[in-house]
């Protein structure tokens, strides 16, 4: 008689919430607050309409966005 095998697979969300995103970014919740206020960051979706919508973040578009925002270094060859 064999014994079964389980295997956990680590899914990762589609979307994070303001707070996940802000902690997958570095940043505060607030910073991401702010900056979506600005019109600045990353894109994201408003989920429900009337009252207040819940706001969470794509993660393909947290990694286009830090994929945009980076900087190659400019120093020559040491």
């Amino acid at each position: 008689m064999s014994t079964p095998t389980t295997t956990s697979t680590l899914v990762t969300p589609a979307a994070l919430t303001a707070e996940e995103a802000a902690t997958y970014l570095g940043l505060s919740r607030q910073t991401l607050a702010n900056w979506r206020v600005r019109g600045l960051g990353p894109a994201y979706s408003r989920l429900g309409g009337v009252g207040r919508p819940r706001i969470v973040y794509l993660v393909e578009d947290l990694d286009a966005f830090l994929r945009a925002t980076r900087v190659e270094t400019t120093g020559g060859q040491r």
